[in-house]
């Protein structure tokens, strides 16, 4: 379990510190104070700093690059991520670098920026006409060898075939698996990976249980595989049986909060020994059910050796997670807030008897 995490020039924080982790991490602070960033970071480590760990938070931050002639060999349009905005003030050039690192098995990960001299390395990439490779990325880590990437002047990397295949041979198979929930819904494909490796664990009933906390009355959940049930934006089809005699019914019926509450539920199953990194964990839930929300995590993280890091932005969330402490104080050991202050180059952590007093004193914690 990760108990001290650092990272350096890692998009707007130059360096950074989180220490005295626990089971379960709420990261809370100001719009901009980098709490996502954090997330990002830790998902880059876990995945020995992986380029597609990149490209997904490029996607999620809307900072994929789409040239005109963004096209692959089959003609369909290719996105182009541009691999400035990871580093600390946007700027790729010569020297540039950024680390990540922890005190546990997950060790560490450096990404530089260097110009490029080898010629060959440049195989592994398409070229566009009008554009040059002229910098390298270099991805070293404690648990493999370093490898060589070419960069787009414009900083992206656009990988070929052959490139894809490399990155497979070195196998970056991470340390230990790690879930990324982001803020909008969980694409169809993971839901379904998801559900997969439930059924085939035999664990649905944990899965309908967490789902127990919005609507009571569930007492199956089932995907529908065919193509004419998915519905806007390829969200697979998904029906909640509730009560004997009554029709199951569209997962959709019953509003963001209960697909956002599957993904998380999922989550917590899919990366048992694990990392669960979800930003703004109470996303679509109605502050009700917060403390609901909170037993299911701590208990599942504790249950499972799963390390949790969520970041929020509602008092109401943090609300919630002191009432259950107050009800369950044998899991304040498990349990902590640490507030993202970027200009104090480390978090302040607040373990769990610390955050019942602070809201019990009604301290202001975000």
């Amino acid at each position: 379990m990760i108990g001290r995490f650092e990272l350096t020039y890692f998009r707007g924080f130059d360096s950074y510190v989180l220490d005295d982790l626990t089971r379960v991490n709420l990261l809370v602070g100001p719009n901009n104070s980098g709490k996502t960033t954090i997330l990002e970071a830790l998902q880059l480590l876990a995945n020995h700093g992986a380029p597609s760990i990149l490209f997904k938070s490029t996607h999620r931050r809307g900072e994929a690059l789409m040239p005109s002639n963004g096209q692959d060999a089959d003609g369909r349009e290719r996105d182009l991520h541009d691999l400035s905005h990871h580093f600390h003030g946007h700027r790729l050039e010569e020297g540039a670098w950024l680390g990540v690192k922890s005190d546990d098995d997950l060790g560490w990960i450096r990404l530089a920026i260097r110009q490029s001299h080898n010629e060959q390395s440049q195989d592994l990439f398409d070229f566009d006409e009008g554009r040059l490779q002229t910098f390298v990325l270099d991805i070293s880590c404690s648990a493999h060898d370093s490898v060589e990437l070419a960069v787009n002047d414009d900083g992206s990397l656009s990988l070929s075939p052959d490139a894809r295949r490399t990155l497979a041979a070195r196998a970056l198979s991470p340390t230990r698996p790690a879930r990324f929930l982001a803020v909008d819904a969980l694409r169809s494909r993971e839901l379904v990976e998801m559900w997969d490796k439930v059924q085939l664990e035999g664990r649905e009933a944990e899965v309908v249980n967490a789902m127990r906390i919005l609507e009571p009355d569930l007492t199956s959940i089932h995907f529908l595989s065919h193509r004419r049930f998915r519905g806007f934006g390829g969200s697979p089809g998904v029906l909640l049986g509730l009560r004997a005699g009554m029709p199951r019914i569209p997962m959709g019926s019953h509003g963001d909060g209960m697909r956002r509450l599957l993904g998380l539920s999922l989550a917590l199953v899919d990366v048992s020994n694990g990392l669960l990194l979800a930003d703004e964990i109470d996303t679509g839930l109605h502050w009700t059910a917060m403390e609901d929300l909170w037993r299911l995590v701590v208990e599942s993280a504790c249950q499972s050796s799963l390390q949790v890091f969520a970041t929020t932005h509602s008092y109401d969330c943090i609300r919630g997670l002191a009432s259950l402490l107050q009800s369950r104080p044998e899991l304040s050991d498990a349990v902590s807030i640490h507030k993202i202050e970027r200009s104090l180059g480390s978090a302040i952590p607040f373990s769990g008897e610390q955050i019942v007093t602070a809201v019990e004193q009604e301290i202001e914690l975000r």
